[in-house]
């Protein structure tokens, strides 16, 4: 196991993977989700040549904007003990991710579901459900199209490439630093007189996978919501 602090100043424990040894770099990524993992190894003395996606430049607000008021765009309403939040969710700019989203919304999954993971400035995130967890498989990957993870965007959370499910992220602040792989893809946007709302949702900490001291995931999947209501009341 490999112990070591993030940048971010998370103590991590990774298992080492097997190819690695003595004296080689090993680089880590965060995805959407903001969990740590590994993404390449250099061997000691080796040059590795690592591919980059081809760069997409980042949509503008009034693009954005123009995408919102079009006729690809679809208005959802989200009932919250806080009030109703309402998004739009935009097809081009995830197809699978809106189908996906739009598959849960018509399934009444995310009724009575859980807020798990709440991080100031930067997300909230739920859609673990202990009834429903192996009713939907991992989606592929939608393709960049230069939408920015900006405050109030809404996207999926993902382990790796091609690994969305039910899992969704609204984010309480612009994050740069993510929107920049096919696992991070946008697919929608609270609306402006709903981010009020949106900013006054409890938020429970990070999980404890990434050092924090909120809900962890694992047993929320294998007790619900009960877990929630009786270990963090608030």
């Amino acid at each position: 196991t490999l112990k070591l602090t993030a940048p971010d100043g998370v103590m991590l424990q990774l298992p080492l993977p097997e190819q690695a040894a003595p004296g080689d770099q090993i680089h880590l990524m965060k995805d959407a989700a903001g969990k740590w993992g590994f993404k390449h190894i250099v061997k000691s003395g080796a040059t590795v040549a690592t591919t980059k996606p081809a760069s997409t430049a980042k949509r503008t607000r009034d693009e954005l904007q123009k995408d919102l008021n079009g006729p690809d765009a679809i208005a959802v309403r989200l009932d919250t003990t806080k009030g109703p939040i309402f998004l739009k969710v935009v097809s081009s700019w995830s197809p699978r991710g809106v189908k996906r989203f739009l598959e849960l919304v018509d399934d009444n999954f995310f009724r009575e579901i859980a807020i798990y993971r709440g991080i100031p400035n930067f997300l909230v995130q739920f859609g673990i459900k202990d009834s429903m967890r192996n009713q939907y498989s991992k989606i592929q990957d939608d393709s960049l199209c230069g939408v920015p993870y900006l405050d109030g965007m809404v996207g999926f959370a993902a382990a790796g490439p091609n690994t969305r499910t039910s899992t969704l992220c609204l984010f309480l602040g612009d994050a740069p630093h993510l929107g920049n792989t096919s696992v991070e893809t946008p697919f929608g946007m609270v609306l402006p007189e709903s981010m009020q709302t949106l900013h006054s949702l409890h938020l429970p900490g990070d999980i404890p996978q990434c050092g924090g001291k909120g809900p962890d995931p694992t047993k929320l999947e294998q007790q619900g919501n009960a877990y929630i209501t009786g270990q963090f009341p608030d």
